[in-house]
């Protein structure tokens, strides 16, 4: 008999439970799980998003983190560095267009 893989449709049960609960749902390491999971399309995230909020304290330390620093946090690259200071600069934009 084989061993099933646990983590098997992890992704999808992550984005299910966004689109239908929303993000309030979720721990702080999830929702940088799920973000991650567009920077490493094939890859465990758990153990990158713990590392990051371990090294930033929260996921808003993690938005404002400098890029270099970023980039300073095992298996974090340019890419997701990247992807991650995109957050906080979008949220601005959003919230200048909305109000």
């Amino acid at each position: 008999m084989k061993n099933e893989n646990p983590h098997k449709g992890h992704r999808e049960r992550m984005r299910r439970k966004f689109l239908e609960h929303g993000i309030d749902s979720f721990e702080q390491h999830e929702i940088l799980e799920l973000l991650l999971f567009y920077s490493y399309p094939q890859r465990n995230t758990n153990i990158i998003a713990h590392n990051l909020l371990k090294k930033f304290g929260s996921l808003s330390g993690v938005f404002d983190a400098d890029y270099k620093s970023l980039t300073e946090v095992e298996d974090v690259g340019e890419n997701t560095a990247t992807l991650l200071k995109l957050q906080s600069a979008m949220c601005r934009i959003y919230m200048e267009d909305k109000f």
